[in-house]
């Protein structure tokens, strides 16, 4: 897989080198009530960590987190619940097994290089190894008078440094074959950025889920993933967004990457410390919870330029750091992002930890180190009860994320309520996981009876028109005989449309839910000149959770931008799978 980087940190030496443009900076504004607290002695950043307590404290940041948003750990580690028993895999660039924090949490031997077949997976880049920062959100070592401490600080850690390797096959032995074969939570904060969907084979899709099936002993791995970072840019492209950020919908659908629509898959938004989505988090009906990524963690004094974002100054996430000041995202630089950089540091001179991480590559591991909590307390949760106690007690944030409309039409409905009562969203799934609460129904959580699967139903009927700014006409429907409660729906869809990012398409349950599995005025590629017209072979619907599944789905497909593109312009045939119980 190339590419696939989609869930690394966005925090970029660009953000403070200086920017063009008009303006004078723009007043930051504490957002919560700061309380101070003395230096927690027994891991001395842990005091920064706002999203495991936060009571509006200092957070390395020109703004204050408010008070209450966090994850809800509570007394868990207190009482002992820090994750002991339970590996977590790092599907990465890298780990550093030997750093100070994480060395005591890594499995001997346990990870594995693709590169050198080795067992030392540590990545000597100069400009930081990722998977060390993701390392340390998930499992830094608590209580050790260094650095933080983890979600889970005593879960044991396995590196695989996929994302060096980069192919299929250290993809496939990364979760759950080989070394990794003994993880229980795998967590994977990468993607592939994609402005078009990718050719995927139902058979791809089969071998994934097989293998992700069998991992644990039949239970099924824990597979975390990052939605992706492409809310307001396109791969850095933020002019080709300018009209999804108008109308608040995402330039890159999270839908376009593929191994977010897998059943096993967590697919994970990201939050900041105001408890509603970072500014970059990607968004899709394939998402299933959200996790905290912050935003960037600057402060004004250190930034060397005009103009700069609000989201600039607002706190991102504390986690370890490659060792050292030579090397890292927090190494000696003439211009440093926060009071925790360089060795010129106050707070901590060794630049063995950074304050900066983000993006949904940090709100993923947030949701890994709360399935490993999970799983010590219940180590007999399947895969797919992890996925239902996480979305039966995540949290709904946001209560106010707006209703996109244009021209009459529904684009984004923001938080809706299917049939079976839970509310759900592009943005944030069904919600910010709660630690506490999360915990509380794995203990005594009742196994869902065996997974249901109706195989890929395939739409027979002749193709139909795709209407230009219609409620009316482009539906074709598919009738489901096999009565079960949905967990999760995919799909495909198959058009002679020209021009995708004018498309809107919504999937109808039996029930009348609606989940708008594509949104228009996003930066997806217009098709080739010759090429028979759009298709999305495989994206998922989490938004029909404990649905019925018998009875009537129907897709419809609506052209919102521009008529000329429409005329003649048909859904040629669409398939749908759903597996439940």
């Amino acid at each position: 897989m190339k590419n696939a980087h989609v869930g690394l940190s966005i925090m970029t030496a660009a953000l403070f080198a200086g920017c063009g443009g008009g303006g004078g900076e723009s007043k930051s504004v504490p957002v919560g009530v700061a309380e101070p607290k003395p230096v927690d002695t027994a891991d001395p950043l842990y005091r920064y960590q706002w999203y495991l307590e936060n009571r509006g404290q200092d957070a390395l940041a020109d703004t204050l987190p408010t008070t209450g948003v966090d994850l809800n750990i509570g007394t868990l580690h207190k009482d002992n619940v820090r994750g002991a028993g339970v590996q977590v895999a790092v599907i990465d660039e890298g780990l550093e097994i030997a750093h100070e924090d994480l060395a005591a949490n890594v499995v001997a031997g346990g990870s594995t290089n693709f590169i050198d077949n080795s067992t030392d997976p540590t990545n000597f880049g100069f400009q930081g190894d990722h998977g060390t920062s993701v390392a340390g959100i998930i499992a830094a070592v608590g209580w050790n008078a260094k650095g933080g401490r983890g979600v889970a600080p005593e879960a044991k850690l396995r590196g695989f440094n996929f994302l060096e390797a980069q192919s299929d096959y250290s993809l496939f032995n990364s979760w759950g074959e080989g070394s990794s074969s003994q993880a229980d939570v795998f967590n994977n904060s990468w993607g592939t950025p994609r402005n078009a969907p990718p050719a995927v084979s139902q058979n791809e899709v089969e071998a994934f889920e097989k293998r992700m099936q069998a991992s644990r002993n039949g239970k099924g791995g824990i597979y975390v993933k990052s939605a992706g970072n492409s809310f307001e840019n396109d791969r850095g492209r933020t002019n080709a967004c300018d009209d999804a950020k108008e109308f608040k919908l995402g330039c890159i659908p999270a839908n376009f990457d593929d191994t977010n629509s897998y059943a096993y898959v967590i697919t994970t938004a990201a939050v900041n410390a105001k408890g509603v989505r970072s500014s970059y988090s990607s968004a899709g009906s394939s998402m299933w919870v959200a996790g905290f990524g912050g935003e960037y963690g600057g402060q004004k004094k250190y930034f060397k330029g005009d103009n700069p974002r609000s989201v600039n100054f607002d706190p991102a996430i504390i986690s370890t750091d490659q060792s050292g000041c030579e090397q890292g995202e927090n190494r000696n630089r003439a211009a440093p992002r926060n009071d925790l950089d360089t060795d010129a540091s106050a707070i901590d001179k060794s630049c063995n930890y950074r304050s900066s991480m983000n993006g949904t590559s940090a709100a993923a591991p947030m949701v890994s180190g709360v399935a490993a909590l999970m799983l010590q307390v219940n180590p007999n949760l399947t895969a797919r009860d992890v996925k239902a106690i996480l979305a039966t007690t995540a949290k709904k944030i946001d209560a106010a994320q707006a209703l996109v409309t244009f021209r009459g039409l529904t684009l984004d409905p923001g938080w809706s309520v299917n049939k079976a009562g839970h509310a759900f969203s592009n943005w944030y799934g069904f919600g910010l996981v709660d630690a506490t609460q999360a915990v509380k129904m794995a203990r005594t959580f009742a196994s869902l009876p065996a997974l249901q699967d109706t195989q890929v139903q395939t739409y027979a009927g002749a193709p139909v028109d795709i209407p230009y700014l219609n409620d009316k006409g482009g539906a074709a429907s598919i009738a489901i005989a096999q009565a079960m409660k949905v967990e999760t729906v995919q799909l495909g869809i198959t058009t002679t449309h020209q021009a995708p990012a004018n498309l809107r398409a919504i999937l109808t349950s039996p029930g009348g839910s609606k989940s708008y599995v594509l949104t228009p005025f996003s930066a997806a590629a217009a098709m080739p000149k010759g090429s028979a017209g759009f298709f999305i072979d495989f994206m998922a619907s989490n938004a029909f959770l404990n649905e019925s599944s018998a009875g009537t789905w129907t897709l419809q497909l609506t052209d919102v931008r521009d008529p000329t593109k429409v005329i003649g312009a048909k859904l040629v045939t669409w398939n749908l799978r759903i597996l439940g119980h």
